[in-house]
């Protein structure tokens, strides 16, 4: 059985094909999902999930979602509001996120610092996870999290970088998202690094509908491809599929425990 760590079934592409969808999660053994939240406009929807057993969620400002709150002059009242909804509901979260910093944007980056330091606070004060979005700023998400010291900080979801920022994300205690990423060949630094961290650290992920995998990149991505990924993962790695396969679903329980 499989357990998504990052998926955004709230998205039309699933919100409008729910029942078939449903039924290739169960023909895949996809048995667990996360499904983090990209800012205000769906945090209702994605809290609607959470009445789903097999569903775990997070609330957050993704920094690709930053420009229009920053347009509407509201981004510190959608803040305060993704505070307060987080207090509201904290015993139906399993993370805050999905929140980070992103190099490709036209936000300037001080701005999405700020952002993303809130919602660090706010996950320090909930105790929960971060499920964190790096695009080439792994630098200023390890400057930025240095200081923090508890346990299960969160997670780097979809990695694509090189074995040494992995092991500095590992360093902090952060764990590494390995989605589509890893079966494009490529891809072959983020490869080899994916073959070389230790496996306590490893949790799969499609992020669905986005990062597509090699041979279906004509089709939205979908948790029923995880098998897919897991088994690149496999041809990478020296362990038995079995013991993948069972340490990479119980690190993916304990890092959303709640």
């Amino acid at each position: 059985m499989w357990f998504d760590t990052h998926c955004h079934l709230d998205f039309p592409e699933f919100a409008t094909n729910r029942q078939a969808y449903k039924k290739l999660f169960s023909d895949h053994d996809i048995q667990r999902f996360f499904v983090p939240s990209v800012g205000p406009e769906n945090w209702r929807d994605v809290l609607q999930l959470r009445k789903h057993h097999s569903y775990q969620v997070g609330l957050g400002i993704h920094p690709c979602f930053l420009q229009p709150l920053i347009d509407e002059n509201i981004l510190q009242r959608s803040l305060d509001k993704l505070h307060a909804l987080a207090l509201q509901n904290q015993s139906s979260l399993s993370a805050i996120g999905e929140c980070g910093l992103d190099k490709r944007i036209d936000v300037p980056i001080a701005t999405q610092l700020s952002a993303f330091h809130f919602q660090i606070e706010l996950a320090e004060q909930l105790q929960l996870p971060l499920v964190i979005h790096s695009v080439q700023q792994h630098h200023n998400i390890h400057a930025s999290l240095k200081m923090r010291t508890r346990d299960n900080l969160g997670v780097v979801h979809a990695f694509s970088g090189n074995y040494q920022q992995a092991k500095s994300l590992l360093d902090l205690g952060l764990k590494i998202g390995v989605g589509g990423v890893i079966t494009w060949p490529t891809a072959q630094k983020t490869r080899e690094a994916i073959a070389k961290l230790p496996l306590d650290c490893i949790v799969l992920e499609t992020d669905a509908p986005d990062m597509k995998i090699t041979g279906f990149s004509q089709l939205p991505n979908s948790p029923h491809f995880l098998p897919k990924i897991f088994n690149q993962l496999v041809l990478l790695r020296e362990e038995s599929a079995s013991i993948l396969a069972d340490r990479i679903w119980e690190n993916s329980v304990n890092l959303f425990s709640r």
